[in-house]
């Protein structure tokens, strides 16, 4: 394979994955594209990474015989160098200028309010399914009622719970929060990063390599094509 995980994954590539995503050859089981990004929010705030031998079976769902039927060994590779990269991208950008980190979905236009519905609640779903893993770990984090407020969100996007059904106000709110919340846990994870050194962070001067504008641009047309 091609080390290409140092570039980071453009626009086009992503439309390419989303359409593998949303193929045939991939069960049905598996993530979208947005389940996919709340996913790598995840796993990119969270307190210590994560495997792709252990992440990438929950991409392609619960099942454990699930798996995508690739159509040739270039594909498989590709594929999964697309995934490296896209997980790269979203983990560098809450690094080097968290601030600047929006959902996918924030970058999208919708033809309708339930396509916004559907895509805001896989994102969250994605999340979530990325708390899985470490669960363990992160239950300092459950344990912090300020910081666990920034968990309420997505909880509720998701749909997850005896009190997610949410009027569109509530709805509203909880999805321009989303970003935020990402922050906010990934600032409250950062001290245990640094201790443990297990997370290396790029430096702060690759962090004009990976501010693509063709990215947002993509991202902010995809749903019209």
């Amino acid at each position: 394979m091609n080390d290409n995980t140092n570039k980071p994954v453009t626009g086009a590539e992503l439309g390419e994955l989303e359409d593998f995503l949303l193929s045939a050859s991939v069960p049905k089981s598996a993530m979208d594209l947005d389940m996919l990004d709340g996913f790598f929010a995840a796993l990119a705030s969270g307190p210590e990474p994560l495997e792709p031998e252990r992440w990438l079976p929950l991409v392609w769902g619960p099942e454990a015989e699930s798996a995508p039927d690739f159509a040739s060994i270039d594909e498989m590779q590709k594929i999964l160098s697309l995934m490296v990269r896209y997980r790269q991208l979203v983990e560098t950008v809450l690094s080097l200028d968290s601030e600047s980190y929006l959902p996918l979905f924030s970058r999208c236009s919708f033809s309708d309010t339930s396509e916004e519905r559907a895509a805001v609640g896989n994102w969250a779903k994605g999340f979530l399914v990325g708390i899985e893993p470490l669960r363990e770990t992160w239950q300092p984090l459950f344990e912090e009622d300020t910081e666990f407020s920034a968990l309420a969100p997505l909880f509720l996007l998701a749909d997850i719970g005896e009190e997610s059904a949410i009027d569109e106000v509530q709805w509203l709110q909880c999805r321009d929060a989303v970003a935020e919340s990402v922050r906010a846990i990934h600032r409250f994870w950062t001290p245990f990063r640094g201790k443990t050194g297990k997370i290396e962070r790029p430096s702060a001067q690759d962090a004009d390599d990976w501010q693509d504008d063709d990215f947002s641009q993509e991202c902010q047309c995809r749903r019209d094509k």
